[in-house]
């Protein structure tokens, strides 16, 4: 069978049905022997119209691999469902003898041919025709290496097969993007593509598309460093090089600047290694300020992921050493931390209030809108919900004020939160969209995982199929953080949906 054929028999999934099978192509295109398979029609019988014959013959000899034979059949269809008035046929040829056009090379030739097909369905107001003229160009574009373009055509098909609740149409486009971000080296913006196809096909249950979006998946993550693998090497080398000029407490501050960069980016194990390494070189230096911050950082990654002993250990070491030396900074933000897990040395509120003092005096404003939104949360518990709104707010405006974008979000997650329990689903939404985006583009993980959580549960009632993937979405990444518990929360919410 000629490589041509191969690539087109994808295509005929997309021609018969109008609304395309599984693509595959190693990250994704369509198993080409499945889809003859599944579309091979039985003989035309006299009562058919002209054109459908010919179309019929068009695919029998491209799926032979008779390609000029099929080009010229189609042509002679196409012009029987022009003379029939038959608009969709019309369109439906185009898109294929398009699609024909790709598998032989013809690039240039199969953008007209599709730019023909969706015009042809957009004057046939036949909205699921477009999105199929669209994934076409998306699959050409991606076979011609056009990446860029592939992945913004690809977009706009999974928007278009969104709005027609066509999932399945949304998860080959999706894993058609997550293939052009990948060749294009956004690896976190190709694993997530990827990772809703997943849930798509999870939440519909389509088994033969699972397989393959978790294969793409696994490709992604097994063989490609995410966008911060450059910013590590960066900060390798500068590691190494004041290792090697004896400098102990400045390799401290690097190990302490690669803990972050790893915490911020969803790898808990390797930032617990370097926050390890920049405790251990800070107290080999007594430096008793530089040990208590990379406590601090330390214990602020294991209360994220809920590891509540091992952050409180941590806590516990640089309390003792704030005792010693004194820094209000960390002290208030050691309170808020502590009053957040709900310890058990004093009232919560008093202790927030503390931090509230401490903050204000320094004029500590991250610091502050951190304690208004524990406050606001403790408030919330409690039924004043007008106070926690009030709280939210100010620490949202002063967090934007500070250029703490992942600080921004989280005051946005609160009140998504908060906004859900009020039944205000439409502010709900809007918090809680802006948080993901946010931590999206921060390449915050941890953030990203409870806003796609907290968008499952406020859709649940109103849009089931959605939910679900945003909640599946969450359960993995959860996963990747170890997070077992709250994975388990969320497809176990993810499953409950009906």
């Amino acid at each position: 069978m000629k490589r041509s054929t191969i690539a087109f028999c994808g295509a005929l999934a997309l021609v018969a049905c109008g609304e395309g099978q599984q693509a595959s192509d190693e990250a994704q295109q369509t198993a080409p022997e499945t889809a003859v398979t599944k579309n091979v029609a039985p003989k035309a019988v006299a009562t058919e119209p002209r054109g459908l014959q010919l179309l019929r013959e068009a695919e029998r000899a491209a799926n032979v691999g008779r390609d000029l034979e099929a080009r010229e059949t189609f042509e002679r269809a196409l012009a029987a469902f022009r003379s029939a008035g038959d608009r969709t046929g019309e369109g439906r040829t185009l898109l294929a003898m398009g699609s024909l056009d790709r598998a032989m090379g013809q690039g240039e030739r199969g953008r007209q041919v599709l730019a023909q097909a969706d015009a042809v369905f957009a004057a046939a107001g036949d909205e699921r025709g477009r999105a199929d003229a669209t994934f076409a160009l998306g699959e050409l574009e991606r076979a011609q290496f056009n990446n860029e373009r592939a992945r913004t055509i690809f977009d706009t098909a999974a928007e278009q097969y969104r709005a027609l609740a066509d999932w399945s149409g949304e998860a080959r486009s999706l894993l058609g993007r997550a293939d052009a971000e990948r060749r294009l080296g956004h690896i976190l913006s190709s694993r997530r593509a990827a990772a809703r196809a997943v849930a798509i096909y999870a939440a519909t249950g389509d088994a033969a598309g699972l397989t393959l979006a978790r294969r793409t998946l696994g490709e992604v993550v097994g063989n490609y460093p995410d966008d911060f693998e450059a910013k590590r090497g960066e900060v390798r080398d500068q590691i190494l090089a004041q290792e090697q000029a004896g400098e102990p407490l400045a390799v401290a501050q690097r190990q302490l600047d690669l803990a972050e960069l790893e915490r911020h980016t969803g790898q808990p194990e390797q930032a617990r290694e370097r926050y390890g390494m920049s405790i251990g070189l800070y107290r080999e230096g007594r430096d008793v300020l530089g040990t208590i911050y990379a406590l601090l950082s330390l214990a602020d990654l294991e209360r994220g992921i809920e590891r509540f002993d091992e952050a409180r250990k941590a806590y516990t070491e640089a309390q003792a050493l704030l005792r010693e030396i004194g820094d209000d900074e960390a002290e208030a933000h050691l309170l808020v931390a502590l009053a957040e897990m709900d310890a058990t040395m004093g009232d919560q509120r008093a202790l927030l209030e503390r931090s509230q003092e401490i903050n204000q005096r320094t004029r500590n404003r991250v610091g502050e809108a951190e304690g208004l939104i524990a406050l606001g949360q403790i408030a919330q518990r409690g039924g004043n919900t007008e106070l926690a709104a009030r709280n939210f707010a100010t620490a949202y405006q002063m967090l934007l004020t500070s250029d703490d974008e992942i600080g921004a979000a989280k005051a946005l997650l609160a009140t998504g939160a908060l906004e859900r329990q009020l039944g205000n689903v439409d502010a709900s939404l809007d918090a809680l969209v802006r948080a993901r985006v946010a931590f999206e583009v921060t390449g915050y993980r941890l953030g990203e995982a409870w806003a796609l959580r907290g968008i499952g549960e406020t859709l649940a009632a109103m849009q089931p199929t959605e939910a679900k993937v945003n909640l599946l979405m969450a359960a993995y990444w959860f996963e990747t953080l170890g997070m077992d518990q709250r994975r388990r929360e969320s497809a176990a919410a993810a499953e409950a949906i009906r």
